[in-house]
């Protein structure tokens, strides 16, 4: 990334698992860090430190459907309708064993979203208020119906997220 970036308009990690250490010098290339149900796959304590490395202006929240399927209670997962990996007559009672096999859903982001506050120790509404602004910021363009400066968040909430996250990259 080193040898193509900076990347002044932005760049997506996605599903991004890596170290902590590693997120100081993604962010001077320009990157945006998005988390996916994958996340639930690492140890929460790398997760947590990872996450709390990558500044509030930077994290994207994902589902990565059809896969990254949430580690989760079956009963707060949406199934994907028709899905062909549930047996017929297991399809209205999802059990733990046909989970691995399981579509995901982009209903689940609500999962992704509460794990990752969670781990963040803020509000759901608090992170989805910061994601949603971190995708305005990343995918407005001149002549969109959202424009950039009406709703990015990352300069007139830094102080605001800071307060919530913790001393962040400045914009």
């Amino acid at each position: 990334m080193k040898s193509l970036g900076p990347f002044p308009a932005g760049v997506i990690l996605h599903s991004y698992l890596g170290s902590a250490e590693m997120v100081p010098e993604f962010v001077k290339l320009g990157a945006y860090f998005s988390f996916s149900g994958f996340l639930m796959s690492m140890k929460p304590q790398k997760a947590k430190k990872m996450l709390k490395a990558v500044p509030a202006d930077r994290i994207l929240l994902e589902t990565d459907a059809p896969d990254a399927l949430p580690k989760s209670d079956l009963g707060s997962l949406f199934p994907v309708q028709g899905d062909g990996s549930i047996p017929l007559e297991f399809q209205s009672q999802a059990t733990s064993e046909l989970a691995k096999e399981m579509l995901n859903h982009p209903a689940n982001i609500h999962i992704v979203l509460n794990y990752v506050a969670s781990l963040l120790e803020i509000s759901k509404e608090e992170l989805a208020r910061i994601s949603y602004s971190n995708t305005i910021c990343l995918f407005s363009y001149e002549g969109s119906k959202v424009l950039h400066e009406e709703s990015c968040g990352r300069c007139t909430n830094a102080e605001e997220n800071e307060q919530q996250l913790g001393p962040r990259s400045s914009c």
